[in-house]
């Protein structure tokens, strides 16, 4: 199947765009989400890996052990370097390690030693789409579109221009590229599973239940277990959608034996709000509880988190916002009260006020991009050197136009007191946190520039 693998790749970031998909992974654990993601992008069935060393790697990653898949490329690298097929191998293989820098660097000198290969291009631009969170870079959807001219009947360059444009948040040109490619290939698994994830986050959970269904009995011999497990988890998330709930709870249980590693907190927490519409308050209380323990993060609160989560679970995705609104409510009716505390009482007050700016400006990063520093080593620590930097400067500068400004302009000598820390720390912290969000997109559009 030409640039099957490749949307492998570019299919599991379209579930953790959508909203409602995105909503029952939130929380995850980083092992538990890479193993999820290479049986979901690498697998294409045993049955249709070929023989030879390349065969033996792109098997190992069919069974989701990409650390060998690595060591039987590379070697076939060694011997044969000039060998495209291995190196774009090699590539997607780095990018479910999450090497995203190593990943782009070989696919970008597969593209430029052979740019008319689909598959490298389509490569590519899952890559590029998988790297970028939420804002997709004009790259993505120009290899696409280079992908679809060279090969306008290939019915996988228009699954990938679908979940570019479903990215940017485009459904009509999304809906009309899948459809597309649907049309061109009917039993295409890739693209019924791609259209479910869109129909779902263009609200249209009735039509991705027929999505998913179709992505299920035409990949029953062409894709592996763990992609027909995520196929099923988004059904189950589509038939809560249309309350089916009966249903939603026996396609977790297929998703589950398929894939033992779903049985996670995700699911538990998908299972919890199932029980809730059920208005089985209990079990869904001890799926939620189950869920908080399976987390591994405040444990020791776990029964009351439990309680917080089932009862903001009929908001959906919409439920940490939610939290969010009642933690600020209740976080400025204490504060209020402390200020009134004499001498201390403001400082401890803006003490309070900074740790809430720096963890919401820190926690939307997290939101927009997955994480707050990326996965790259060499990445994260000029980030971190990006963000130390933001921060010292910005307070800095901060400090001395508010001092310039009380001095000269208010002629106010004593112009530092709670509420002066307070403005000039708040500017640091989010400055620090915009940092963390575009000093890796620079660096990665440089290197690209650099790679060309």
């Amino acid at each position: 199947m030409p640039g099957g693998r490749a949307l492998l790749f570019s299919l599991h970031h379209a579930v953790m765009q959508c909203p409602r998909c995105r909503g029952w992974r939130r929380g995850e654990k980083d092992e538990e989400t890479r193993m999820n993601r290479m049986s979901f992008r690498g697998n294409q069935g045993a049955s249709m890996v070929p023989a030879g060393p390349l065969g033996k790697a792109k098997l190992a990653l069919a069974n989701g052990d990409a650390v060998e898949a690595e060591r039987l490329t590379r070697k076939q690298l060694e011997r044969r370097p000039d060998d495209a097929s291995a190196r774009l191998l090699l590539g997607q293989i780095l990018l479910q390690l999450r090497r995203n820098t190593e990943a782009l660097g070989e696919i970008r000198r597969v593209v430029r030693e052979q740019p008319k290969n689909v598959d490298a291009l389509l490569s590519l631009s899952a890559a590029l789409t998988q790297q970028s969170g939420f804002r997709i870079p004009p790259e993505a959807e120009e290899t696409a579109r280079r992908a679809i001219q060279l090969a306008p009947r290939n019915a996988n360059a228009h699954v990938q221009m679908a979940e570019v444009m479903a990215t940017k948040r485009d459904f009509k040109t999304a809906r009309a590229e899948i459809e597309e490619a649907c049309r061109l290939d009917p039993r295409s698994p890739n693209a019924h599973l791609m259209r479910a994830v869109i129909l779902m986050s263009d609200k249209d959970p009735a039509g991705a239940v027929g999505a998913t269904d179709s992505a299920i009995r035409y990949g029953r011999t062409t894709l592996g277990p763990g992609a027909l497990a995520q196929a099923e988890v988004i059904k189950a998330n589509a038939l809560v959608d249309v309350r089916r709930y009966d249903d939603a709870i026996d396609a977790l249980d297929s998703a589950e034996r398929q894939n033992p590693a779903l049985n996670s907190a995700n699911t538990h927490s998908l299972r919890g709000r199932i029980y809730f519409k059920k208005r089985q308050w209990r079990r869904s209380y001890g799926e939620y509880l189950t869920a908080q323990r399976l987390n591994g993060r405040l444990v020791w609160a776990a029964p009351a988190l439990a309680g917080v989560n089932m009862a903001l679970s009929p908001f959906g995705t919409r439920a940490p916002y939610v939290l969010v609104g009642i933690l600020v409510v209740i976080a400025f009716l204490i504060l209020f009260g402390i200020g009134n505390i004499p001498a201390v009482g403001g400082w401890i007050v803006a003490a309070l006020l900074l740790a809430m700016v720096g963890f919401f400006s820190f926690f939307s990063v997290r939101t927009l991009q997955g994480s707050i520093l990326p996965s790259d080593s060499q990445t994260r620590l000029t980030t971190i050197a990006a963000i130390g930097v933001a921060v010292i400067f910005g307070f800095a500068l901060a400090l001395w136009l508010f001092q310039l400004l009380a001095v000269n302009v208010f002629h106010n000598k004593t112009w530092f007191d709670a509420n002066t820390l307070t403005i000039t720390g708040s500017i640091a912290l989010i400055l620090g946190a915009l940092a963390a969000y575009f000093w890796p997109r620079l660096l990665a559009r440089f290197e690209g520039r650099r790679a060309r």
